[in-house]
């Protein structure tokens, strides 16, 4: 099984660590998110396929071509047109027909991953506050998605982390904007055409899940991964 690992982006938002070191490699305690997460992938997984952009060389270089006996393959993102646009630029990178798919600046708990893996297809999400820019999920009483939505920020709702067990199918699916955006297409809201056609998509709930976007993230991250 392949993991698919997006890498490709500006950090922008941990600016001025980021002008010289991609996100995924900023040091998280002694340690970069995306080296975490390779660290915590399910056995299930075989291979790996990062998808890099920005100071793509930095990851290159840190990670190489293996990684924990894992073969590590990159597919370059030349635009920076949303993760929908990073998953379907990731598609001729692909051998197995089921896969995980994470977020290279986020931490997440090996447990977790193995769940996730386990489904045919799923989506990692958390209760907790609404951002505003994160995605909520309804569900029905089985745990399936029913729709996606963006919550008022700072009410209680189910949030997606970015983390998600998928097939091919999600490759035929028609490109959807992220809303707001004129040149970012969205892989998570894209899954609603799966689910019109009969392929439910499951909620496995996260026991732990770090975000890792900005400086104050970053601070928090370092206390509890400290302890």
């Amino acid at each position: 099984m392949d993991a698919i690992i997006m890498c490709a982006g500006l950090g922008t938002r941990l600016r001025p660590i980021t002008n010289t070191i991609p996100k995924p490699l900023v040091p998280i305690a002694g340690r970069s998110s995306l080296e975490r997460t390779l660290d915590m992938l399910p056995e299930c997984v075989d291979r790996v396929v990062l998808i890099v952009g920005y100071l793509a060389d930095q990851i290159k270089t840190r990670i190489g071509s293996s990684f924990n006996g894992r073969e590590v393959a990159y597919v370059h993102q030349d635009v920076l047109n949303g993760t929908g646009g990073a998953l379907r630029a990731a598609e001729a990178a692909l051998r197995s027909d089921r896969f995980l798919v994470l977020m290279g600046d986020d931490v997440y708990d090996a447990e977790d991953l193995r769940k996730l893996s386990s489904h045919e297809k799923a989506m990692l999400c958390c209760r907790g506050a609404a951002s505003g820019s994160i995605d909520a999920i309804k569900t029905d009483d089985s745990g399936r998605i029913e729709s996606l939505y963006r919550p008022e920020a700072g009410s209680e709702a189910i949030l997606n982390t970015g983390a998600y067990a998928l097939d091919r199918h999600w490759f035929s699916t028609t490109p959807v904007l992220v809303p707001g955006k004129a040149d970012e297409w969205s892989l998570p809201h894209a899954i609603p055409q799966l689910i019109e056609i009969g392929h439910p998509i499951y909620v496995i709930e996260a026991s732990f899940w770090l975000p890792v976007g900005t400086h104050e993230q970053l601070e928090k991250a370092e206390v509890l991964l400290k302890e």
